[in-house]
Parts: structure tokens; C-alpha cells; sequence
């Protein structure tokens, strides 16, 4: 599920000037990292990237701000970059200028420190902007509850575009965060066992939501977007209740498999087929201009159609070759 835009139905009274600001500063930063080279990177790393071992040991200090700036990679970069364009106007447009810049810059640090704080002994450098995005979408989730965000919706050959409301998406996405934290643990308690700081995106969110509630109270705004809109569209519910189909069959065969009443090899082609018949049908509709299964309209992507046509036919083809 890739968020690509939202529709929180208020005309923006400010100009995003920060929100594009930080992305600029972020592309800069990027793009003068990967002319250093593979060596030069690791140093540019390893030098400005925030390294809980060295911060406790009063090494380099100026890191947990920094860091804030670097990114590991092009997706890295793309994924958060994507989220604060989506998310950062409207919460800078809520906030005023100087407080969102406030907020986020201090929502990385404190996001920095309590993985510095969890991971004490860890040597690897933390880089990203991701603990402040994490700040701003708990800013908005308090902010625009019910904003509708359209999405890229993916499983497996069925690819679509649907729309939800921002407190479903952004409460499954910390719901992830939260899971996966606490899975990186390692049973020593100072290294991270992913290279990805679940607990920062944890830590920068609670504190966007608890800094936004202040911030709103203090200024006595009220939340003017529980309107009385659906909470997600038809394609959004639709591609649920396919997912929740297909595992509930997945589980059943599963147990048909153990008991002995059907063979592995056998389950596993005839749910291949079932779920390429379907998207290949579905594909067809869509391209069709009829709404399908996963379509919205005469007026939905032909392209994504396409996309899962040839998806679901490589992926029959895969299994024929088998």
C-alpha cells in the first residue's frame, strides 16, 4: 500500500515553503553523497550519520541533527520524500511556518535519542529523515482524521488505486512500526537486528501526536474533518476482502494439507490458478472500462489493468514452466 496523494478537503492558506525547503535540502544532500562515491559515502556516513555508541561517549553530537539529512539509498530517499510532500503541507499549513520547522527538526532528534536510548552499544550509523516524517504524519493523524488518502494498492498480480482515510492508514503503518520494533530487538538489548529504526519511527510519531494535541489545545483549534464521509472507497474495501479471501482459503488449505485430504503440490497450483484466473478477469474488465473487482469506474487506469493483465499471465506462465 503506497500513499501518493491525499484529499483533506481544505484549500491550503500557506504556501509550503518549509515542506519544499526540506525536500530540496534532503535532494541536495542525496545527490552530493552519491558523487563521493562508494568509499567516500561510507566515510560521509560513518562522519555525519548519528552513532548511539559515539553519542554517549560525547563523540560528535552535531550527528543527532545531521543525520536527519543523510539517506541510505534512492528508495530510502524516494519513500520519505513521497511521505512528506503527502503529508508535510497540510500539517505546515496547521502549524504556521516556524512552528512546523520547530516540530520537525526537534521530532528527528527526539526520534534519534530514544533509538540512541534503546540501542546504547549499537556502532552502525543511523541515517533518514524518517523519525521526523513520522512526526508530521502523527501531526496529521490528529490534524485530518478522516482526509482521505489515495493509495497504490499491491498484492501480488493485482495491483489498483483506492482511497482510505488517513487515521486507517497511517494507524496501520504505526501498527507495523510498533510490531517490527520490537521484533529488531536482539536478545542483548544494544544492537538493532534490522537496518531499518522501527523505534525511531515509533518514538518520532508519539511524538507528533502528543506535540500536535499540545499545540491544538494551546491554540483551542478544533478537528473540523470527522465529516460524515465513508471511510475508504469501493476499490480499497474490495482488495481487503480479496486479501482476507485468499488467506482464509490459504489457512484452510493448509489445514486440508496436513490432515492428508489434499497433497502440497497440488493446493499450491490450484490457488496459483485461482488467484491468476481472477486477476486476469479482473484485468480485462478494468480494461474494458468496467468497474471489475478492483475498478473504479470508466474512468479508472487502463494502465494498471494492463499491468496485472501481464502480471498475472507471467505469473501463469511461471507456474506452467514448473
Amino acid at each position: 500500500m503506497l500513499p501518493f496523494a491525499d484529499d483533506p478537503q481544505v484549500r491550503s492558506r500557506r504556501f509550503p515553503i518549509i515542506t519544499i525547503l526540506l525536500i530540496l535540502i534532503n535532494i541536495v544532500v542525496f545527490a552530493y553523497e552519491v558523487s563521493l562515491g562508494e568509499a567516500g559515502i561510507n566515510r560521509f556516513v560513518a562522519d555525519w550519520g548519528f552513532t548511539p555508541a559515539d553519542f554517549w561517549n560525547g563523540q560528535h553530537p552535531i550527528t543527532i541533527f545531521t543525520a536527519i539529512f543523510l539517506h541510505g539509498g534512492l528508495l530510502h530517499i524516494a519513500g520519505n520524500m513521497l511521505f512528506l510532500w503527502i503529508f508535510g503541507d497540510n500539517v505546515e499549513d496547521q502549524l504556521g511556518h516556524i512552528t512546523y520547522l520547530a516540530f520537525y527538526l526537534i521530532g528527528g532528534i527526539f526520534a534519534n535519542i530514544v533509538f540512541a536510548v534503546v540501542f546504547a552499544g549499537s556502532h552502525d550509523p543511523l541515517v533518514g529523515a524518517s523519525g521526523a516524517i513520522a512526526a508530521v504524519l502523527g501531526g496529521y493523524i490528529l490534524l485530518y482524521p478522516r482526509s482521505i488518502v489515495r493509495a497504490l494498492l499491491i498484492f501480488g498480480p493485482f495491483l489498483a488505486v483506492g482511497g482510505v482515510a488517513a487515521f486507517i492508514l497511517i494507524g496501520i503503518w504505526f501498527a507495523l512500526q510498533v510490531v517490527d520494533s520490537l521484533s529488531s530487538i536482539s536478545l542483548i538489548g544494544t544492537q538493532a537486528e534490522s537496518n531499518v529504526a522501527f523505534f525511531a519511527h515509533v518514538a518520532g510519531f508519539l511524538f507528533g501526536l502528543v506535540v500536535t494535541w499540545l499545540i491544538r489545545e494551546r491554540r483551542q483549534q478544533e478537528v473540523v474533518h470527522w465529516d460524515h464521509r465513508p471511510w475508504w472507497n469501493r476499490v480499497f474495501r474490495n482488495w481487503v476482502l480479496l486479501i482476507l479471501g485468499l488467506s482464509i482459503l490459504g489457512l484452510a488449505g493448509r489445514e486440508a494439507v496436513d490432515a492428508g485430504s489434499i497433497s502440497s503440490s497440488a493446493f499450491r497450483l490450484g490457488l496459483s490458478v485461482l488467484v491468476v484466473a481472477i486477476a486476469v478477469i479482473d484485468g480485462i474488465e478494468r480494461l474494458k472500462g468496467r468497474t471489475g473487482l478492483l475498478g473504479s469506474g470508466p474512468h479508472s487506469s487502463r494502465l494498471l489493468a494492463i499491468v496485472q493483465i501481464v502480471a498475472a499471465i507471467s505469473a501463469a506462465a511461471a507456474l506452467i514452466s514448473v
